[in-house]
């Protein structure tokens, strides 16, 4: 599957008019990788496919395509940026968070080659508005127990760090293309699971769905609160062709596959369903309180983008450039420990 992977979405198969023909079709053979091999033993399953197929990949590049462009992500950009000062409580929280970048350490440790000056990404966060009492200078009149609503952003994440924005631009649709993957797997697992007949394969289905998880092949590092160990990329591989082995010794006639083929085209006939964006504008002051347009109280206005899922997960996102002198150095040990000697 990940070898797959490095073909999708390079050179000309970005190209939004006319989809290479071979793009389609190897996404087709993917999207049946990703869910349930055996439907490969219903008749014309590519040509069932290749419309949802062709839908969703163009929805995918639409969708990373219009993120905006990348801006610098760092301290000396915090105290010029509007959005950065509402993302980050100060200087010492943005580098505190860049040191939490555990997929920016794996970038740079896995690299070969010499280490990029900057490194893309795209930063997630969770926004959270709470109402909270607090106090409001109207004229020159303090008024207190002020009903107020602060907004925070918290959990960040940095999702396909590359040393180029068309690199991770690509490696976006690469995840965004698998996390609608997952999607259909998971309708397949829901349907199996109200058959009783069919226990033995929902659960092989269900193991399936969550070793794909496991190796972040999707968008769930994104919209997932807690970042995951490095996985052994090549024992999930592993897992998933036994799994896949021992499913296809069931007989074909009872499996049910119309209907997994039939969840699998009616996830992506819809994948803005599943996977969508949309601009947020908020005005804010300097304590992150939420203004209301109509008020007169000194206030920044930043527009922000919100990628979210018909399953509930929504993250605000801003794709940027780290540079690699910022990263802190991983904590050592020995040294945090001389400290209190």
């Amino acid at each position: 599957m990940l070898r797959f992977l490095s073909s999708l979405f390079t050179g000309t198969s970005e190209q939004k008019k006319g989809l290479p023909e071979d793009l389609i079709e190897k996404a087709i053979e993917r999207t049946v990788d990703g869910t349930d091999r055996r439907i490969r033993a219903i008749g014309q399953y590519r040509k069932r496919l290749h419309q949802p197929v062709e839908l969703t990949i163009d929805h995918v590049i639409s969708t990373v395509d219009a993120l905006p462009a990348p801006i610098e992500i760092s301290p000396r950009a915090f105290g010029q940026d509007s959005c950065l000062r509402a993302f980050f409580v100060s200087t010492d929280h943005l580098r505190e968070v860049f040191g939490n970048f555990k997929t920016v350490r794996d970038y740079l440790t896995d690299l070969n080659g010499p280490l990029p000056e900057q490194i893309f990404g795209l930063l997630s966060m969770v926004m959270e508005e709470r109402k909270v009492f607090g106090v409001e200078l109207v004229g020159e009149t303090l008024r207190r127990e002020v009903m107020q609503v602060t907004v925070n952003f918290s959990n960040h994440r940095y999702l396909g760090p590359t040393s180029t924005e068309l690199d991770t631009r690509r490696e976006l649709k690469k995840r965004a293309f698998d996390f609608l993957i997952e999607k259909a797997l998971e309708r397949i697992a829901g349907e199996r699971s109200k058959r009783r007949e069919l226990d033995r394969q929902w659960y092989l289905l269900q193991q399936k769905l969550n070793t794909m998880k496991a190796g972040n092949w999707g968008l769930d590092p994104m919209l997932t609160d807690h970042e995951q160990q490095h996985p052994d990329l090549a024992a999930l591989e592993a897992e998933i062709e036994v799994i896949e082995r021992e499913l296809g010794q069931f007989h074909t006639d009872n499996l049910g596959l119309e209907e997994s083929l039939a969840s699998v085209i009616d996830t992506l006939s819809h994948p803005a369903t599943w996977l969508a964006s949309r601009e947020i504008r908020l005005r804010l002051d300097s304590m992150g309180i939420k203004i209301e347009d109509s008020s007169t109280v000194p206030s920044k206005e930043i527009v922000l983008t919100e990628i979210f899922s018909g399953t509930g997960e929504r993250r605000i996102v801003l794709l940027g450039h780290i540079a690699r002198t910022d990263i802190p150095e991983p904590a050592s040990v020995w040294r945090e420990a001389q400290r209190y000697l």
